[in-house]
């Protein structure tokens, strides 16, 4: 969008009294027909919802001081590196989040955008947590960072701090998403971790999002709205550890409404930290021992949700080349992989990829991979798969 496309969106989104929901429509309005953003005070008069709504419209057309100083900040803001604005009209959006009935209009990105649209595994829980939660937490986001899956979670204390650093130490990817601005970290105690998160300094950062206005601060009711963008963006959520009070049951719940998978893991029945946990159980969550619990259950819709919501992950046609037939007739390669070995290529691809266009499920591209591996014909990094080339071989 334009200069002036991107100023009235946000003259409008910070112009107290004027909706999500009137934005909402106007964006779908404008990708439906193809309009300008950019109208008269006639033709955004169908999308207010009241009386006073069209008042606030109105002085959004003609900004105060207070919202041009925020238009202006958030302007500079946008010029830093890796800062950007993501409308929900635009092709990055995330795809399942757009699916839920109240999604953001627009969303402030601090980091590597493009992982918006990767599928995501939500992995939350109790900030304050138990050795055993944190040590669960650890391992189920580094074995599904490993598998290619995008750790999504809160930038809390507790498990969503073990996700978030599983998912970094294993070369993967994670995404944050905040209960504040961008423009500071909650808790402070996660600068560090945030810095890390969104660091350029690696091949494929993660990204920090937040819908709120960028000076926002960690007010108690803007979690709850928090958990359902967590819920939104991920193929299933996972409870690690919560106790009957969590805010891990809203987004567990909101998961829920949203059609996504529920998975849990059980703790000591006399620990309240489970009991949580416990509760998702009783009513039909599917007990996680590890990830591998994860990946059979999810592999039944991943399928067709990624075919649905990322088709730049569709099976494609691959042309043989030298380096392939070297590898498949060597003595050492493992019997049954060929097929699997023709889809990947130098610069690697994700698990998901190769479910969709080999239509072999997780479980078994997951071992072979392995056995590909262990003989050295394959790589892994970032969740990513490569081939090794001839060259290379040991």
């Amino acid at each position: 969008m334009t200069y002036d496309e991107n100023r009235f969106i946000l003259s409008l989104f910070y112009t107290k009294g004027v909706s999500s929901a009137f934005i909402r429509q106007l964006l779908e309005s404008t990708a439906r027909t193809g309009e300008t953003i950019v109208r008269g005070i006639g033709e955004l008069a169908e999308f207010c919802n009241s009386p006073s709504e069209l008042l606030a419209v109105k002085l959004a057309q003609s900004p105060g001081k207070e919202v041009c100083s925020r238009l202006d900040r958030t302007f500079q803001w946008l010029q830093e590196p890796n800062n950007n604005m993501v409308l929900a009209s635009d092709l990055v959006y995330p795809a399942l989040l757009r699916e839920i009935s109240d999604y953001p209009p627009l969303l402030f990105v601090k980091g590597n955008v493009d992982i918006l649209r990767r599928p995501m595994l939500a992995i939350v829980g109790s900030r304050s947590c138990s050795a055993y939660g944190r040590s669960v937490a650890y391992k189920l986001s580094a074995a599904l960072a490993d598998k290619g899956f995008v750790i999504c979670s809160g930038l809390a204390s507790g498990i969503d701090t073990q996700a978030h650093l599983a998912a970094l130490d294993s070369k993967g990817t994670t995404v944050a998403v905040l209960g504040n601005g961008l423009l500071s970290v909650y808790p402070s105690s996660n600068q560090s971790l945030a810095n890390r998160i969104v660091s350029s300094g690696v091949p494929e950062v993660g990204a920090i999002i937040s819908e709120l206005p960028l000076d926002a601060g960690p007010v108690a009711q803007h979690f709850p709205q928090r958990n359902r963008i967590i819920s939104g963006l991920s193929l299933g959520v996972c409870v690690v550890e919560a106790d009957m009070r969590s805010g891990s049951l809203i987004t567990a719940r909101l998961a829920l409404e949203q059609n996504r998978e529920i998975f849990s893991v059980p703790g000591s029945i006399n620990s309240p930290g489970s009991r949580g946990c416990h509760k998702l159980l009783r009513q039909g969550a599917i007990l996680t021992e590890n990830a591998q619990d994860i990946f059979e259950h999810i592999q039944f819709i991943c399928q067709a949700q990624l075919a649905m919501c990322y088709p730049q992950f569709q099976r494609v046609n691959t042309n043989n080349d030298v380096s392939e037939d070297i590898a498949i007739q060597n003595s050492n390669f493992p019997a049954g992989c060929d097929v699997l070995y023709r889809e990947l290529c130098d610069h690697g691809i994700s698990i998901e990829t190769l479910m969709l266009r080999t239509g072999q499920d997780i479980g078994s591209i997951s071992e072979k991979l392995l056995l590909m591996e262990v003989n050295d014909f394959v790589a892994h990094s970032g969740g990513l798969w490569r081939r090794i080339q001839p060259n290379e071989y040991k």
